[in-house]
């Protein structure tokens, strides 16, 4: 019997989030953001047989809309399941207040 496949879709909200870290990696800390986007991939593809893995946020709005996040070094992965797919909405640095941005 095989796990049930979940499809992960990245939204645009997310590649943009993605597109500032890279940046920001390379303008201003002259480094490759490589090792951490390895990492967030490595996430994603877990999401695909487990996105039940992460609780739902504490804040109660944002559990009412199943919002549930990753820790990954000091970013924040926030995604919600739906059905079959698995909405990644924003990758944020741990520092920002994440309530007022979602």
């Amino acid at each position: 019997m095989s796990a049930k496949k979940y499809r992960v879709l990245i939204y645009p909200s997310a590649e943009h989030d993605l597109l500032e870290i890279k940046e920001y990696f390379e303008t201003t800390l002259k480094t490759s953001s490589t090792p951490l986007f390895e990492k967030f991939y490595a996430h994603l593809d877990m999401l695909e047989t487990n996105p039940f893995a992460y609780p739902c946020l504490k804040d109660a709005y944002l559990h009412q809309l199943g919002y549930r996040m990753i820790p990954i070094d000091n970013f924040l992965v926030f995604y919600i399941v739906k059905e079959d797919v698995v909405q990644i909405h924003r990758f944020l640095y741990g520092k920002r207040n994440y309530l007022n941005i979602l």
